[in-house]
């Protein structure tokens, strides 16, 4: 009933955490920046629906119809955006043309105020006729036909300055009008990783309905991404990794185990123990940690495969050896378990000192399932076994189909000179391999992203058809207030045209007048007042000219907009909702804060992009500008990892070599179990290289794993060959044939992580998986002849009578 108390507990505050940067170190500073960039300026209610096609006609009327149809869900969605502000609300476009006038120079200012001076607007007047009459652009002569004055006109240095792409990008439609971009904003609060799936399955369900009303669909290709889609992905990858990896590993170890031994009930209660520890095991992280990431998951499959070891060992140790009490088997098993579960469990809470959160969590969840494992086997599983004996158990007969099975060979070993000889074999061509292959490795950040992803590949796309060849690199620049960052990004502006002149960089996008400048807005202020002042002048002089009131509608917003600004006493910033959603792309400005983005395409020459990097992290880090992207995270994060390892193998290392001299009192066999550990280690080097596995920031933790696990089953044979006097047949009979069998699920649990939806932690399964491949079987059939070879108290005479002369 206690356990069941504490289970409840942990279970209850047990949550589940997809935010793929709590995986890294908050220290860096690349991850710090895309924690900010992420806060601040990735909507977390924004979906983002692309529609594509191969007429641009077809293209423009889908995203109108979606975008209608959308925005009359009005419980689902606050708004649609999927074109320029001006085309569906002039006033927006009116407050935001007054607001970029606001923020010019004081001399731009005062050549409007000159160009708008009541002997000038005759002149000015008729050449807006004759633009209406004469002009081709619909753009152009609808905005002239509701401002005459040209307010909305403004400076070159705002639309096209020089040596910068300056000014907020609007990625609604590409130039051929084929491919569409629309923004959708969840009218729900989208806090929960269930929140984001249950609006994101009716936003999905809306679009189908729309489809479904005509032929006008035809040919139209919709997708979708977004903060919503990743965390939709990652929960139900989250979901599949923790069901179907566990699930999978529980049938292998119940196939291998039926195929070695054929006995039911024994595997029934195995089964479920193995599925209560998992549950305890949750239970108990939810109780210490509270939250769980996404990555950290993965545990469950570990665990499974690790704690299954040792009722395998224990099963064989009660079949081999029928007579004993539980006692008496207890006293035979519990010193190899307790030894390798305190190794293990080591190794994995020694993840603790990695740089990266989510594996600490790993290391901690697998530490504590193991322990918790190693318990439930001894004093659970091991009591009931006697009640479930089969009548050929009393017998000492395993069965002739378990003596058949191929990976369990009971009466007879491999040779002696087989062994060396394929000891020898294996050196030599591992060596080749790594010298022919060399070690490589993936400093990139996509072992964090999902191996499939609708929202990764949408993005992918957007970038391609807007031409962004490279991902783009974030500079955030922050300041006390507004006018601090204002006079940063004008010196950041300045620098960056200087890089793109250099070739440096490819191009930028910077706020520019965007942004509210403080010192322009007051003196400003003068000038605006007198064209506020002209106001009647000016519809004297249309009505003069032969426009109708109404056509200088956009003019008195652009008006009002001003009598508006000057107001108020503190900075002003638009307020129409169209405005507000393009400030928020380049602008952080709640809870105090004051952060400006700024956009950066990388050259395609890596060497320059490089140069380009380390110079200007060096240059304005820590000085309210700070530089980050997803192409600096990999790197970032790997030097992290690759710099730390040391910190976590040397304690590791030396919690084995304690280990090994606790459990063997002596110091040859500790030899014996390094010589194994190396050998391992030396042959899955080469076959990583010889199948193009590289090294990445998360399967780099498999070494502390390896060397932490790859002795458990050196342990094993050891202790039984010293058991056993030396007798290689009497090892294989009993504990080899129950580490092959342990091992295989062990292997089996591992493996099944290669279908993370995680790329790193299926890379860091794969990696472990083949590694404890490599262990076992060096342990198994090789370190037995190894230890014969060497004479070393009568043992090699021993194991000369009883084992290698079958």
């Amino acid at each position: 009933m206690l356990c069941l108390a504490v289970m409840v507990l942990g279970i209850a505050r047990l949550r589940f955490d997809v935010e793929i940067l709590n995986l890294l170190p908050g220290r860096l500073s690349a991850v710090q920046g895309l924690k900010i960039y992420q806060e601040h300026f990735s909507a977390a209610r924004e979906l983002l629906v692309t529609v594509e096609s191969n007429d641009a006609e077809t293209s423009e009327a889908a995203a109108r119809l979606l975008a209608q149809r959308l925005r009359s869900e009005t419980n689902l969605v606050a708004g649609v955006t999927w074109q320029p502000a001006w085309r569906e609300s002039p006033s927006a476009a009116a407050e935001l043309a007054a607001y970029l006038w606001l923020n010019q120079p004081p001399e731009l200012v005062r050549d409007l105020e000159h160009r708008l001076e009541i002997s000038r607007l005759g002149a000015l007047l008729d050449e807006s006729r004759e633009v209406l009459a004469t002009s081709l652009s619909p753009s152009e002569v609808g905005l002239r036909a509701y401002d005459p004055l040209g307010l909305l006109q403004l400076p070159e240095s705002v639309t096209r300055p020089a040596g910068a792409s300056q000014g907020v990008e609007e990625p609604f439609a590409t130039s051929d009008g084929l491919f569409r971009v629309l923004f959708v904003e969840s009218a729900v609060d989208l806090a929960s990783y269930k929140a984001c799936r249950a609006w994101l399955d009716d936003i999905r369900r809306v679009i189908a309905q729309e489809r479904s009303t005509g032929n006008s669909w035809d040919g139209v290709e919709i997708h979708v991404s977004g903060r919503p889609v990743f965390v939709s992905e990652i929960a139900g990858g989250m979901e599949s990794d923790l069901t179907g990896s566990s699930a999978g590993t529980l049938a292998v170890i119940a196939a291998l185990f039926w195929l070695s031994h054929r006995r039911v009930r024994p595997l029934l209660w195995l089964l479920f123990l193995l599925v209560a520890t998992l549950a305890g095991t949750l239970a108990l992280g939810g109780l210490f940690l509270g939250s769980i990431n996404v990555v950290s998951l993965g545990f469950a499959a570990m665990l499974l495969g690790l704690a299954e070891d040792y009722g395998i060992v224990i099963y064989q140790e009660f079949r081999s050896h029928p007579a004993l009490s539980v006692a008496q088997l207890r006293r035979t098993v519990a010193p190899g378990i307790l030894w390798s579960a305190v190794t293990s469990a080591g190794a994995f809470s020694l993840l603790n000192l990695s740089v990266l959160p989510g594996l600490r969590q790993l290391g901690t969840m697998v530490a504590l399932g193991i322990l918790l494992g190693a318990v439930v086997m001894l004093y659970v599983y091991l009591p009931w076994l006697p009640r479930l004996r089969h009548r050929a158990d009393s017998s000492g007969d395993e069965g002739r189909s378990a003596e058949r099975f191929l990976l369990f060979p009971a009466r007879r070993t491999l040779p002696r000179s087989a062994a060396l000889l394929a000891t020898g074999l294996a050196l030599v061509i591992s060596l080749v391999m790594l010298i022919g292959g060399g070690i490589q490795f993936d400093h990139s950040a996509n072992v964090l992203k999902p191996k499939r992803s609708e929202a990764t590949a949408t993005l992918e796309r957007i970038q391609q058809r807007f031409g962004r060849q490279q991902e783009p690199i974030w500079l955030l620049v922050s300041g006390k207030d507004v006018g601090e960052v204002a006079r940063r990004l004008a010196a950041v502006d300045e620098d960056l045209k200087s890089c793109v002149a250099r070739g440096e960089i490819a191009s930028f996008t910077a706020p520019g007048a965007m942004w509210a400048n403080p010192g322009n807005q007051a003196d400003n202020r003068v000038a605006l007042a007198a064209l506020i002042e002209r106001r009647q002048a000016f519809r004297a002089a249309g009505e003069a000219a032969g426009f109708r009131p109404e056509a200088f509608a956009l003019s008195e917003a652009v008006l009002d907009t001003w009598g508006h600004a000057l107001g108020e006493s503190q900075v002003f910033w638009p307020s129409e909702p169209a405005n507000r959603w393009l400030l928020g792309k380049f602008a952080a400005l709640a809870g105090g804060s004051n952060v400006a983005l700024v956009l950066i395409q990388p050259v395609a020459d890596s060497g320059r992009a490089e140069a380009f990097l380390a110079d200007w992290a060096k240059r304005e880090d820590g000085e309210g500008v700070l530089l980050t992207g997803w192409p600096l995270l990999g790197a970032n994060v790997f030097d992290a990892v690759a710099g730390d390892l040391p910190v976590v193998l040397i304690p590791i290392a030396v919690l084995v070599l304690v280990s090994l001299a606790l459990a063997y009192r002596g110091v040859v066999d500790v030899v014996w179990s390094l010589v194994a550990l190396t050998f391992s280690g030396v042959c899955l080097t080469g076959a990583m290289s010889f199948l193009g596995w590289r090294w990445n920031l998360l399967n780099l933790m498999a070494l502390p794993l390896l060397l932490g696990m790859g002795v458990d089953f050196s342990i094993h044979i050891l202790l039984a060959l010293r058991r056993q006097q030396g007798d290689v047949l009497a090892v294989h009979r009993s504990v080899g044939r129950a580490l092959m069998l342990a091992g295989s699920t062990t292997v089996a649990g591992f493996a099944s992580l290669s279908f993370s939806s995680n790329a790193g932690m299926a890379s860091l399964g794969q990696v472990c998986a083949l590694g404890i491949t490599l262990a076992l079987l060096t342990s198994v059939y090789l370190l037995p002849a190894w230890w014969t070879s060497i004479p070393s108290g009568g043992r090699g005479r021993q194991a000369g009578r009883t084992g290698h002369g079958s």
